[in-house]
């Protein structure tokens, strides 16, 4: 009969929380660099026909 090796149990657990803790930070840095790349394109001028021009005010 034939027994298969069986991996250290310790070892194992170990391996998964190193993978599912790398797999979390990079998700963690993807939405942290995604919020800092919208919160970038809030500070844009955003201009419409609408709008007065700096030389149209009043003044």
């Amino acid at each position: 009969m034939i027994r298969l090796a069986l991996s250290d149990p310790l070892g194992t657990a170990l391996t998964w929380v190193w993978a599912l803790g790398t797999a979390a930070g990079l998700a963690m840095i993807g939405t942290l660099a995604q919020g800092e790349y919208s919160a970038d394109q809030d500070f844009l001028p955003h201009t419409s026909l609408d709008d007065p021009g700096p030389d149209d005010a009043a003044g």
